[in-house]
């Protein structure tokens, strides 16, 4: 005997069925809705903007959840340090998701900024699996954070190309913005390397001075003889004389400053 299905059971499949497709929605992407407003610019051109600020939005999420995954994870050396910094940069992002998303209501537009939303649609490539000590998150978040830096300033020519200053002033704000954290995170692997060093004038391709090596001015001072050293030692103890201050009758020793009277 076979029982007809309850009116709870229905309401329950068509439930997971619409919950299903809500998803499969999301992941692709929906059109966004607009709606009516009173700022001058365009339909095609408010619509055209709507749409390069969803796609910001879901870069900037998706930066802000890869910074959060990098805070909680990190290992090793510097860990609080990084620890504190990613943070930072997590909060950075969000910020800019919350004016980007807001650009574009104002514009009339819907922003698009769930979770899934972002990660159908984010240009940001994911942290790789094996990372876990902090040059390697810090290197793979310059990674991330200099392609969004510059998407933005890609973003701000579009902007002013479809006539839309203000959201060209925005994303000219957010690009300062990102840079100063892209500095933030390089400035833990820079170092001063041999070609990273000027060249003296006269120098040879390889980057040496014009007798080849380093350049003078990065060059250790050649050692010193143990006869130059007792000359040397002389001069120090002559430099500390003491002698007057003229017209005062004060002493001092030289290489200090006079003391107030």
């Amino acid at each position: 005997m076979t029982t007809q299905p309850t009116r709870q059971t229905e309401q329950s499949q068509r439930g997971r069925t619409t919950g299903q497709s809500a998803t499969r929605g999301s992941q692709t992407g929906r059109r966004p809705r607009t709606f009516r407003t009173a700022v001058g610019l365009p339909d095609e051109t408010r619509r055209a903007v709507v749409g390069m600020l969803n796609q910001s939005l879901a870069d900037t999420t998706d930066l802000m959840t890869q910074s959060k995954f990098a805070h909680w994870n990190v290992k090793g050396m510097n860990f609080y340090q990084l620890h504190l910094l990613f943070d930072e940069i997590a909060e950075t992002f969000e910020e800019h998701a919350d004016v980007v998303a807001e650009r574009a209501t104002a514009l009339g537009g819907e922003a698009t900024g769930t979770v899934r939303t972002a990660a159908a649609n984010s240009r940001i490539p994911e942290i790789p699996p094996d990372v876990t000590t902090g040059p390697e998150y810090v290197a793979a978040l310059v990674e991330r954070v200099g392609i969004h830096a510059n998407n933005l300033r890609r973003e701000i020519e579009l902007a002013v190309e479809r006539g839309d200053e203000d959201t060209a002033d925005m994303y000219t704000e957010l690009s300062r913005e990102v840079d100063e954290q892209l500095y933030f995170l390089e400035a833990h692997l820079q170092s001063v390397t041999p070609e990273a060093i000027p060249d003296s004038p006269g120098a040879s391709p390889q980057g040496g001075g014009s007798q080849g090596g380093t350049p003078s001015q990065y060059r250790q001072p050649p050692e010193r003889s143990p006869e130059s050293q007792r000359g040397g030692t002389q001069s120090r103890q002559i430099g500390t004389q003491t002698r007057g201050r003229p017209g005062t009758g004060g002493t001092r020793q030289r290489g200090q400053g006079y003391g107030r009277r």
